[in-house]
């Protein structure tokens, strides 16, 4: 059974919070792509890959990805987000910095990603380090540019200011914010939803051999006005409590959360990299308060060409038009495209299924929509 931590071996303080917080979210980044924003971006082992719309037609598919990123800078990337401006950002728990392996957040520009097709091994233009970094896996953008981050192995999540993300180079930098709770177990998936709430997905405890346990994974909601707004500088380190807390209803309904992200309807959708291995999708209706929520979608493997769909499932992104991606991080390593219309309970036929050894997905961690780079 793999890990479900992907590992290699070797933010008058009421009416603050409301401005940089509440209505900074509205535009938030939160795995859903917005218009225009088609190509899919992924992490996969030691690369990030890109398939465009294209590729995401009917049946299946052993297509290799359009572009490759495969900078000398990585080391196990585990998320991918795209800020306003359209750089892309990587989580790195394990970047190659200054010759040495470190936690940290990897920027490339647009301008690198369209030369991609001549040169797919760029150095990041900016590399954020901390100490306060230990397994970095997903992130989400606020509207002001503030970047959350959460921390798998310490158990935190972490706020770099848009002024500190803005920095060219490689910059060792304490985040604004750092947020800690007890009801984190392992945090992965991470999103905002249109309310200015920060969602949060328990992937489960790290114990000392660096294996993870299922048992107590969670979703946590912490609301908008109990936020702390990013300063300009300087660190607060609050010990939030979680205003709604989702458990497992009895289904395995939530085994392991990796990814979560909110359709425009704001029902909110997450991928179980725990057994049975799926995706749902709990009702907007049904957030408001603690509780076992019975999922309004549950999607199934299903074989396709004798390989199941979705297997230890982890990646999970909406795109513009309100389909989903889906990402598998063990045998056969596929990705799952299912359009709007097949996103109901059951097991149904993705409208695409890529698998295959010219795919190279054989590693997967988070995915995102993005621009497409033809």
């Amino acid at each position: 059974m793999k890990l479900a931590v992907k590992r290699r071996l070797s933010a008058g303080r009421a009416a603050l919070v409301t401005i940089g917080i509440a209505a900074a979210v509205l535009a938030a980044c939160n795995g859903m792509g917005t218009i225009g924003s088609k190509g899919l971006w992924i992490a996969n082992g030691t690369t990030v890959l890109e398939y465009i719309p294209k590729q995401l037609g009917t049946g299946t598919s052993a297509a290799a990805p359009h572009r490759t990123i495969s900078s000398g800078s990585f080391g196990a990337p585990q998320g991918v987000t795209f800020d306003s401006k359209g750089n892309l950002w990587v989580m790195d728990p394990q970047a190659m910095v200054n010759g040495a392996e470190t936690p940290a957040l990897l920027e490339f520009s647009p301008m690198q990603l369209a030369a991609l097709a001549t040169d797919n091994a760029p150095d990041p233009v900016a590399v954020i380090t901390s100490t306060s970094l230990a397994f970095p896996q997903q992130s989400v953008f606020d509207s002001h540019g503030n970047q959350w981050v959460t921390d798998h192995d310490n158990n935190t999540v972490l706020v770099f200011t848009a002024a500190q993300l803005a920095m060219t180079g490689t910059n060792n930098l304490p985040p604004a914010v750092i947020i800690s709770s007890t009801a984190f177990n392992g945090p992965l998936g991470i999103a905002f939803d249109n309310a200015g709430n920060l969602w949060v997905a328990n992937n489960g405890s790290v114990t000392a051999n660096g294996t993870t346990s299922p048992a107590g994974t969670t979703i946590v909601r912490f609301a908008a006005a109990d936020l702390p707004a990013p300063p300009a500088t300087g660190m607060l380190t609050p010990a939030l409590m979680p205003g709604v807390t989702l458990s497992d209803d009895g289904t395995n309904s939530i085994q392991s959360p990796w990814e979560l992200a909110f359709d425009s309807a704001g029902d909110l959708w997450s991928s179980n990299s725990g057994k049975p291995f799926t995706l749902v999708k709990f009702a907007k209706t049904s957030l408001a308060m603690s509780g076992t929520p019975m999922p309004a979608v549950t999607i199934s493997s299903m074989t396709v060409s004798g390989n199941a769909t979705l297997s230890a499932t982890n990646g999970l992104c909406i795109d513009n038009a309100g389909s989903i991606a889906a990402t598998s991080s063990a045998a056969p390593f596929g990705l799952a495209y299912y359009t709007q219309n097949q996103l109901m309970s059951g097991s149904p036929t993705p409208n695409t299924f890529i698998v295959g050894t010219a795919t190279t997905l054989t590693d997967t961690a988070g995915c995102n929509f993005g621009p497409a780079i033809n």
